[in-house]
């Protein structure tokens, strides 16, 4: 109940913003609208994060900060130099763990922050992304890195057991790649 209180209040102050006016009129229209859309479109409650590790999250951003710096350089050098002759782009679907909303969400929205890859599709049970990339060296490469990430976000965010299952995972796709590599 205060949860969706907190939503109707919020979506009125957003509504009178909208109308650029405080009226009764307003304000009624805007509690009708509120209630009315948190009827029909419930507020659902997002998994919470199981555990927060600082310095495994200050290791994320740190990890995060280099690859947009290293993404934004060779996006930077294709604007530069416009040959198409590195651009290899296609959508590689990279299975997940099935970790909570808020690991799926951050990692999609990593990848999508960075120059070069961008998150089309979330499917859930079982959890896929589907992530479009502009450079592709191997598909085996893609879910490497995109598993890799997802490690790093678990490790900041969530349980001992999440976390060994995301590192079996990624030492099967690391093993796939060295033979694909032989």
């Amino acid at each position: 109940m205060t949860a969706r209180l907190i939503t109707v209040l919020w979506l009125l102050v957003v509504w009178v913003a909208l109308w650029e006016d405080v009226s009764a009129a307003n304000v009624a229209s805007g509690v009708v609208v509120g209630l009315l859309l948190t009827t029909f479109f419930p507020v659902r409650k997002a998994s919470a994060v199981s555990t927060f590790r600082p310095l495994k999250a200050v290791q994320l951003l740190a990890y995060f900060l280099w690859k947009l710096l290293e993404a934004n350089v060779v996006v930077a050098w294709e604007v530069i130099t416009p040959s198409n002759a590195n651009v290899n782009e296609a959508i590689v679907a990279v299975p997940l763990t099935g970790a909570s909303d808020v690991v799926v969400a951050t990692v999609a929205n990593m990848i999508s922050l960075t120059p070069g890859t961008l998150t089309l599709e979330i499917e859930r049970h079982p959890t896929v992304l589907y992530v479009h990339v502009l450079h592709l060296r191997t598909i085996e490469r893609v879910r490497v890195d995109v598993l890799n990430l997802e490690l790093r976000v678990l490790r900041a965010l969530d349980t001992e057991t999440a976390i060994a299952l995301a590192e079996r995972r990624l030492a099967d796709v690391e093993d796939a790649l060295r033979t694909e590599a032989s």
